[in-house]
């Protein structure tokens, strides 16, 4: 039996931003920092966990957790997240089988410093900028906390130390997701020059379901090792909360999250070597087509208007990533110290995740020494 009581506080200080009224009107732009806007939050939790075996073949395992935080409101001022663990472990020969399931929920706040620096506006349709007062508009509305709850349940196999198979089954219920969505565009003559100014507000999307099947499997043979994994994942959103103004809808596929992923990785050891060389890949995923969209908030004319809220739908695009390899090796020289060999994104891929306009790191290799007493 196990009992916890944990305490945490968050200050965060955040500039407090002049705005300054066009000459013509519209929005406010930042002129200058006036000062510093302080805030505290505080969390308290108290855990309890039970764990329980039989005979080293069933086990069991359960927790609760009563939650108190300052960024929680309403109803769901103290949420209990629960936690329960089954697993059942049979031994045939040279083999053993092993059964399992869980169930948990879990849960997390609307007010974090990430999503603090996220709201306001942004310079372009680059997405990128600064988080501005804005003026009355900028004013968030209350979130829901986003929560999880879900269950798994798999199988795995080990022969000795040679061969291992685990295929898991998950099927996860999220509500409360919280995204940035583009509400409007503004535009406003600055002296001699018209600037936009990209206007966000997070908002709750609604309910998520993530289902999917999860499998990894581990071959030894001497000196050598391959382990591999493949997950296949739906997520869907199946209702929209009251208010959301973005892009998704009702059975639509959540942006950004690959339907499939997988790896594999060769390593060696020997008396004084190590290596090891991997693959991963991430495939079929939607996201925007950020090019497109740029494009078309660059060449907005005057009484047009730039894609926001479910206008952004025209911008979706289907994305199939890329393979990235990785290789790494060491070699013990003598009395602790080795030398290093690192290297990353081996074929110098750097387009085409998450998006098209971002870039990813290229090939880099890296060599050092390490020394250990």
């Amino acid at each position: 039996v196990t009992l916890g009581l944990e305490y945490s506080i968050l200050r965060q200080a955040t500039a407090a931003v002049i705005g300054q009224m066009p000459p013509t009107g519209g929005q406010r732009y930042p002129t200058a920092i006036e000062g510093l806007r302080e805030t505290w939050n505080h969390n308290t939790g108290v855990i309890s966990q039970v764990g329980m075996s039989w005979r080293e073949s069933i086990f069991l395992t359960g927790g609760l957790r009563l939650e108190r935080n300052d960024a929680f409101s309403g109803g769901n001022r103290y949420p209990l997240l629960p936690m329960l663990g089954l697993a059942v472990v049979r031994s045939l020969g040279d083999a053993e089988i092993k059964w399992r399931a869980a169930y948990g929920k879990g849960i997390r706040p609307p007010q974090t410093p990430a999503r603090g620096a996220a709201g306001g506006y942004a310079g372009n349709l680059g997405y990128q900028g600064y988080a501005g007062s804005g003026g009355a508009n900028n004013v968030l509305p209350a979130l829901d906390p986003e929560e999880q709850a879900g269950y798994e349940g798999g199988v795995e196999v080990y022969l000795g130390h040679a061969l291992s198979f685990q295929l898991t089954r998950f099927d996860q219920h999220v509500t409360g997701l919280i995204q940035n969505v583009v509400v409007a565009v503004d535009t406003f003559a600055r002296g001699s020059t018209i600037e936009r100014r990209v206007r966000y507000q997070l908002q709750n999307v609604g309910e998520i379901t993530n289902t999917g099947w999860e499998v990894q499997g581990n071959v030894s043979r001497g000196l050598f090792n391959l382990a591999t994994t493949f997950s296949s994942v739906d997520s869907r959103v199946r209702a929209l909360a009251n208010g959301y103004m973005g892009d998704l809808r009702p059975g639509d596929r959540m942006l950004a999250v690959p339907e499939q992923t997988g790896s594999a990785t060769l390593s060696y050891v020997g008396d004084r070597w190590f290596a090891s060389f991997g693959a991963t890949r991430a495939m079929n995923w939607i996201n925007y087509d950020r090019l497109a969209i740029a494009a078309q908030y660059l060449n907005t004319t005057q009484g047009s208007k730039p894609p926001t809220g479910s206008a952004l739908r025209d911008y979706w695009k289907k994305y199939d990533g890329e393979t990235h390899l990785r290789l790494n090796l060491s070699r013990d020289i003598k009395h602790g110290i080795a030398l290093l060999v690192t290297g990353e994104n081996l074929l110098g891929g750097q387009l085409g995740e998450p998006d098209n306009v971002t870039i990813r790191p290229g090939r880099s290799v890296t060599a050092g020494l390490r020394a250990s007493f």
